[in-house]
């Protein structure tokens, strides 16, 4: 069992609005679920800690000049400078060995696993590390500068009274720049940083999100294989008996060769389809694998649950879903904050423009009294550095600062756009496989089992022909792998779905 305590330490400090999927199965898919902080609106809604507004304004406050501290108020919320996140724990795995009875895995367990081991979730991760290293490089004081030297030194011949000269002179002069204070520059710098930590953290929120419903996708793909190869090789076990009994018939003279042909044609084709299923079961192991960030074949890796589970999820309306997922999506969230962060780069840019201020102190110590006969005298040294910005007033890059801001707000209005469409699609797959399930229910399934039982029966006493066999053979058939990929389909579409929205729903 995978402790659920090592992901909520893993990433509660990231995924404040993240989906993960709850358990919407029956017992058999029960397990430890992902630990996740978060904080729910009154709907339910998970909602990230700190959302900025849609409407961002812009700011109009005078520079700030906080040396220690800096604090952006800016479309109704507070941003700080983050601290250094954790790092993640080391990979874990499924313990399993070939020698062990088979590793069953159940969704929570699949999901745990992935967030722990998955290579691009920790390499998502590192992006807040690195966010977080920028943040603090931009809190950082400039360095003084030391300047030191001596002057007035005898090239030819020593300096006397007599033949005076010099006198030498040794200078030790400190620079400090203080335009990062007098301007607010290193608190602008501050500020666009901060919001840059914002940003890595929604969009590894957004990689889990699209993580975790991969996950799902490839749990219940690999449940759908299975049961497809359990139905592909019933079918050639029930034709392999039927196969046995006509072949006894053929050789006592009651049936006609004809008949056993084409029940071995049919028997060949069910063989064929066995061999196809095992195929697919491997191929759905490999990927669900894949997600584990698992690099061996491991012949004892499997998934534990059914599809039998009640078609019972609870999921919103397309419209509630739209706004469930203007509110939770990360990837919209981490839009809202690189808009935010680029209205705060044209204050950064433009506080760039004033001159450069760096005031220097210096002491002077002059050896006057071999070189000219005076005594020996000390001084000190006041001078300021100012640039003009006569011609350079950072003025390409203020426009370009500019150009980002209309920039980020046509990506988030392109983000909305595709959102709901996307919403809307996740909605109608949900609606419609939620259709076809219910249609092609369980009963369904026993009353073909029930027929061909029943035709089974008849024809082993003669009253039926082989080809009434073979017909409710085949209608069983499909009507049982219609039941599993229907039940597939749902589970599918929930969770693609609920990935959509960016909520964790329950049942």
């Amino acid at each position: 069992m995978l402790p659920t305590t090592v992901i909520g330490w893993a990433i509660a400090t990231t995924l404040s609005g993240c989906a993960i999927p709850s358990r919407n199965h029956d017992d058999t898919n029960s397990g430890p679920a992902p630990v996740v902080s978060a904080r729910r609106t009154s709907g339910g809604a998970q909602a990230p800690s700190r959302e900025p507004s849609s409407t961002l304004a812009r700011s109009g406050q005078p520079p700030s000049r906080n040396r220690d501290t800096v604090e952006v108020e800016q479309a109704g919320f507070r941003a700080t400078p983050a601290t250094p996140a954790k790092p993640l724990p080391p990979p874990k795995q499924l313990p399993s060995s070939p020698d062990e009875e088979p590793v069953r895995a159940n969704l929570d367990q699949i999901i745990n696993a992935m967030l722990l081991n998955d290579a691009k979730l920790r390499a998502g991760f590192e992006s807040i590390n690195q966010a977080n290293a920028d943040a603090l490089t931009a809190s950082l004081r400039p360095n003084p500068s030391l300047f030191t030297d001596g002057q007035l030194l005898p090239l030819t011949r020593p300096f006397t009274v007599d033949r005076q000269g010099g006198p030498p002179q040794q200078d030790a002069q400190i620079t400090y720049p203080i335009d990062w204070y007098l301007f607010g520059k290193r608190a602008a710098n501050m500020a666009v940083a901060a919001h840059g930590v914002k940003v890595s953290e929604a969009d590894f929120e957004d990689t889990v999100r699209q993580r975790v419903a991969e996950a799902a996708t490839g749990y219940y793909d690999l449940l759908e294989a299975h049961a497809l190869l359990a139905l592909a090789r019933q079918d050639v076990a029930n034709l392999e008996k039927v196969e046995a009994a006509l072949n006894r018939a053929v050789e006592a003279g009651g049936k006609t060769r004809v008949e056993l042909n084409r029940l071995r044609l049919d028997l060949a084709q069910s063989r064929r389809l066995v061999r196809d299923a095992e195929t697919s079961v491997v191929s759905a192991k490999a990927r669900l694998r894949a997600l584990l960030g698992r690099t061996d074949a491991d012949p004892a890796f499997d998934v534990a649950g059914s599809l039998d589970a009640p078609l019972n999820a609870l999921l919103p309306p397309p419209e509630d879903g739209f706004e469930v997922a203007l509110k939770n999506r990360p990837d919209l969230n981490a839009l809202r904050w690189k808009a935010v962060q680029a209205r705060a780069s044209v204050t950064a840019e433009e506080r760039k423009a004033y001159p450069e201020v760096s005031p220097m102190v210096g002491y002077t110590r002059q050896y006057q009294r071999k070189a000219i006969g005076f005594p020996d005298a000390d001084s000190w040294t006041a001078a300021a550095t100012i640039t003009l910005p006569v011609f350079d007033r950072n003025q390409g890059n203020r426009a370009k600062a500019i150009s980002v801001v209309s920039q980020n707000a046509f990506q988030y209005q392109a983000a909305v756009v595709a959102v709901r469409a996307e919403v809307e699609t996740a909605a109608r797959e949900y609606r419609a496989a939620r259709a076809t399930a219910e249609d092609i229910a369980a009963d369904q399934l026993k009353l073909a089992r029930e027929v061909l039982d029943a035709i089974t029966t008849a024809y082993q006493a003669g009253g039926r022909p082989l080809v009434d066999l073979l017909d409710a053979e085949r209608n069983f058939r499909d009507t049982y792998r219609a039941y599993v990929t229907s039940r597939a389909a749902y589970w599918r579409a929930v969770y693609r779905y609920r990935s959509a929205i960016g909520q964790q729903t329950t049942r």
